[in-house]
């Protein structure tokens, strides 16, 4: 293996500068310890020399997430090459760009850091010509990381020569001289590691943050000392996705894509148990059948947590993958505990439970609405469309979709072991002896097809399989979307806010420690639901041991409707199966070119009548102030 003397050659240096030239990434690993990363042309370099007088673990990867760095041993940074090699990259950097940064990170040694003191983040720089503007972003953006064990307090140091403590400098005073370019320091104290061994959590809020507060004082950098003008800081984040990256999302999904929770929960025998229900008189509670389970949730959590995270430098990506890795075990955990008593409490960590606020909105839209029978109660006046009339409409509709968008797939599949409706792996299921009114026709098509087909779709165009499998706690916004569908299709009718509300209740009474029957009684005889109406709500937030997940339907439109008011953008949600909390990550993932934007686009959107809908949803303040302007 060849030494880092050898490597840090004058070719060596015309090769990385040469791929420079023609923006191409650059990554070489060093003999011994250390690497050489740039993303792509841009006038940031970063550096971390790994001190050969004391232990330094976890300092090394503070800087991973940058676009630009260099991890290198004290020892080899003295050599003659590495510093020819600083200069060629700063010399073609600063003819390029106009201007160039040099960026430096260390750490104090752990014996000098008292851990019941603030932690001290010290920014050094050089006296002559430094960056104001670029110092203040930075010791603001510094300010703004937050440890929730620890205190940070910033300082600025300017120094005579531009070097960090407990480090010899990169360049003496007459090499300085022939340089021009700018450098700042950074000097931290260890407080994300304790005896030599690195605290994950203190570890990786710093990391996070850290790499945010570098983008933002870069960007600010960019823009006062370069001729180049990104639109955002974001815009400075990696582009590459490394191979860890897509074998931890292959690996997620691959788990995630063999169980489906609504399967593995739903009811086979809804029809047959509600027969037998209805002729004890309503008095003795259903017993379900439900589907074989044909995954261990053991060995499947056994594969989770060998995925290893850690290896994973993108703070962004590692932070979805840790919430995935963290759902996909309780969701398993739901399908081993089925008709267990855990179950329930299981389902409360995926979905949530009925916070005050929603229980309350549930009760007044349920004030408000008074009992509706003919939407209920099965009008024998009305028309109402078989499974394979249906289906045959959801064909009609999805031959539309691929029309404009030829990557459109899912197919229709009628299926005696459904009841109603579900969406699965991107496919649309029919219960066989389901009936719909055409209302309820023209709802469900943009509920199940033009949202949740539709972002699936969306989601496997995606170069992360997350967005299509479902990233954690999706399914609010997702039922949310549903909502807002029916809505844009002018098919949400006060009779079905009314069943939204009631399973809020159905489900805040299940938690509350209510049983099956005592649940059909308060939504039949308190409410006024009919009797098949109120079997099927308790059917629903009953089936599994306790399935708090019909809370989220009208949570998700109420947060939904919250997001709009306040000017949010609606194509964004589209993009794949995401939660609201997910959209800054969206976004820095938008600005860093990392996902593809311009997929399918409901058909609802693009009418007029659904965009004055649209409109007029973004001034209803809440779900109620809908009900009052229809």
């Amino acid at each position: 293996m060849k030494n880092n003397k050898a490597l840090f050659s004058a070719d060596f240096t015309q090769q990385i500068c040469q791929a420079l030239n023609d923006n191409h990434p650059v990554r070489r690993r060093f003999a011994g310890w250390g690497r050489l990363h740039i993303d792509r042309r841009l006038p940031i370099l970063c550096i971390y020399r790994r001190p050969s007088g004391h232990a330094d673990k976890g300092t090394e990867q503070l800087l991973l997430g940058q676009v630009s760095y260099i991890l290198i041993r004290e020892e080899d940074a003295n050599c003659a090459g590495f510093k020819a090699l600083l200069k060629g990259l700063a010399d073609n950097l600063t003819a390029a760009f106009g201007a160039f940064l040099l960026f430096e990170i260390s750490a104090a040694s752990e014996a000098k850091y008292d851990s019941h003191l603030p932690a001290q983040l010290n920014i050094n720089t050089s006296k002559q010509g430094a960056p104001q503007l670029v110092l203040e972003q930075l010791e603001n953006a510094l300010l703004d990381i937050v440890v929730e064990t620890t205190v940070l307090e910033v300082s600025l140091n300017y120094k005579d020569q531009r070097q960090l403590p407990g480090l010899p400098a990169l360049f003496n005073p007459e090499e300085f001289a022939a340089l021009d370019y700018y450098w700042i320091g950074l000097n931290v104290s260890p407080f994300y590691r304790q005896n030599g061994n690195v605290l994950p959590y203190e570890m990786n809020q710093f990391y996070s943050g850290l790499t945010h507060a570098l983008r933002r004082t870069f960007y600010t950098f960019i823009h006062e000392h370069t001729r180049q003008r990104p639109k955002h800081f974001h815009e400075l984040g990696r582009r590459s996705i490394s191979q860890d990256v897509l074998d931890t999302d292959r690996q997620l999904a691959a788990i995630k894509d063999q169980f489906d929770i609504l399967f593995h929960v739903t009811p086979v025998n809804v029809d047959e148990a509600w027969q037998g229900f209805k002729a004890s008189g309503f008095k003795k509670t259903p017993c379900f059948n439900y589907r074989p389970r044909p995954v261990d949730p053991s060995l499947l959590k056994r594969q989770l947590y060998a995925i290893e995270l850690e290896r994973i430098e993108d703070p962004t990506l590692a932070n979805i993958f840790q919430s995935q890795r963290d759902e996909i075990s309780r969701l398993l955990g739901m399908i081993d505990d089925r008709n267990r008593t855990n179950f329930m409490y299981g389902s409360l960590q995926v979905y949530g439970g009925v916070e005050p606020w929603l229980l309350s909105l549930a009760k007044e839209l349920l004030h408000d609405i008074p009992p509706s029978s003919s939407l209920e109660i099965t009008n024998k006046e009305a028309v109402f469309l078989s499974a394979q009339e249906f289906a045959g409409r959801a064909e009609t509709l999805l031959r539309s979709y691929r029309q404009q968008y030829p990557d459109f797939v899912g197919n229709v599949q009628i299926r005696k072991d459904i009841p109603g409706i579900l969406v699965s792996s991107g496919n649309l299921m029919v219960g066989h002896y389901s009936r719909f009114s055409e209302d309820q026709a023209d709802a469900t098509l943009a509920h199940e097809i033009g949202t949740h087909m539709l972002t699936y779709v969306n989601g496997k165009a995606q170069p992360f399989q997350q967005f299509h499998s479902g990233m954690a706690e999706y399914e609010s916004l997702q039922e949310g979307l549903a909502v807002l569908a029916e809505y844009l299709v002018e098919k949400l009718h006060p009779s079905r806010l009314r069943t939204l509300a009631a399973r809020v209740i159905a489900v805040d009474a299940l938690i509350q420690g209510a049983d099956f029957l005592e649940v059909f009684t308060l939504l039949q005889k308190d409410l006024g639901f009919a009797s098949n109406f109120a079997y099927q709500i308790c059917m629903r937030v009953f089936r599994g041991g306790g399935f708090t997940k019909d809370a989220v339907y009208l949570k998700g439109f109420s947060e939904l409707l919250a997001y709009l008011t306040k000017g949010g953008e609606l194509e964004i949600l589209y993009i794949g199966k995401i939660a609201l909390k997910h959209i800054p990550f969206v976004d820095e993932l938008r600005w860093r070119k990392v996902i593809k934007q311009g997929l399918a686009i409901p058909h609802y959107l693009q009418t007029t009548r659904g965009k004055d809908l649209l409109h007029q949803a973004r001034h209803c303040h809440s779900v109620t102030d809908l009900v009052k302007v229809k």
